[in-house]
């Protein structure tokens, strides 16, 4: 499996005025990480998923995906808010984590593990603890390039 998380792809953000800001600016980040080619298609799959059912997964934690032809390697960016933000989450609490994930068309098995995986880990209390005590863009991604380790040690088939 190759990178998942890349350091010019985990960021501590201030705040964004809007849920649609902050899909922007992740979508931005993977674009120029250069794991897709065309950012605002992807960002338009991302939309639509959203407006199927909000990725807010609840205890302050959204995980915006979206598979697509315009992406050629499965990469995920890492945004700590400061202030928290309106996900439309499903329990209704603002966010403050959001795991943007950009997954090839081809990679389907991978990339559902990979999901169950992150949000079995983001669901665990003191997991959520550690990523939100990060104060600095380098902290937050020592602590999700340990989160990988875990996600590769599961198989993914």
């Amino acid at each position: 499996m190759n990178e998942l998380f890349k350091p010019d792809l985990v960021k501590i953000v201030d705040a964004f005025n809007t849920k649609g800001d902050c899909l922007s600016y992740m979508a931005d980040l993977l674009s120029a990480s250069g794991c897709l080619s065309f950012p605002d298609r992807y960002l338009a799959a991302v939309r639509g998923r959203e407006e199927i059912m909000s990725t807010g997964i609840g205890r302050g934690i959204a995980i915006p995906h979206a598979r697509d032809l315009t992406v050629f390697t499965l990469r995920i960016a890492v945004c700590r808010l400061r202030k928290p933000l309106d996900f439309q989450a499903v329990d209704d609490l603002p966010v403050n984590l959001v795991f943007m994930i950009a997954v090839p068309q081809s990679t389907n098995h991978e990339y559902m593990s990979i999901l169950r995986t992150l949000s079995e880990y983001l669901r665990q209390d003191e997991n959520r603890m550690v990523l939100l005590s990060a104060d600095t863009d380098k902290e937050l991604y020592e602590i999700v390039h340990e989160l990988e380790d875990t996600i590769s040690a599961v198989p993914h088939n």
